[in-house]
């Protein structure tokens, strides 16, 4: 009878050591962490010039279900709603008063071309929001590149 209780009280503590150790196979991210860095940050291009931009995400950890999308800020104050600034084989007919982006066939997305309007203006902030979706909730993230546009 005594060594029956010993083998069972052996054989929990095996079973909580063995279950703690099975517990952690997974990979958490802290997502407070995620960073959007656009480079480059700052810069001038020439009316109807072009300038590529590289979004870097860093503290996501795997990039299976995240995402980056694109926007120019200042279409939304100019009442436009953006979507016919965005482009990926043929130039919108606009009217994109704050440029387009092009979207370069990359996974994610990660890089993008910036397009000039034709007159001279800014600063447009093109913004890179990456967001993920845990557990029904969606957490974003962004980064900003700040382009002038000169004569």
């Amino acid at each position: 009878m005594y060594s029956y209780r010993i083998f069972c009280i052996v054989s929990l503590v095996v079973l909580f050591v063995v279950i703690a150790g099975c517990g952690g196979g997974g990979h958490s991210v802290n997502y407070n962490n995620v960073t959007v860095t656009l480079s480059p940050a700052v810069v001038t291009v020439p009316a109807n010039g072009q300038v590529t931009l590289q979004a870097t995400v860093n503290g996501s950890g795997s990039t299976t279900g995240n995402t980056l999308t694109w926007s120019i800020a200042e279409q939304q104050t100019n009442g436009a709603s953006g979507s016919q600034c965005f482009w990926s084989d043929t130039p919108p007919a606009g009217p994109c008063p704050d440029g387009t982006i092009q979207l370069v066939a990359v996974p994610n997305f990660q890089t993008v071309t910036y397009h000039a309007p034709n007159t001279s203006g800014g600063p447009f902030h093109v913004i890179a929001e990456w967001f993920t979706i845990v557990a029904g909730v969606t957490i974003t993230k962004d980064g900003t590149s700040a382009i002038t546009v000169s004569p």
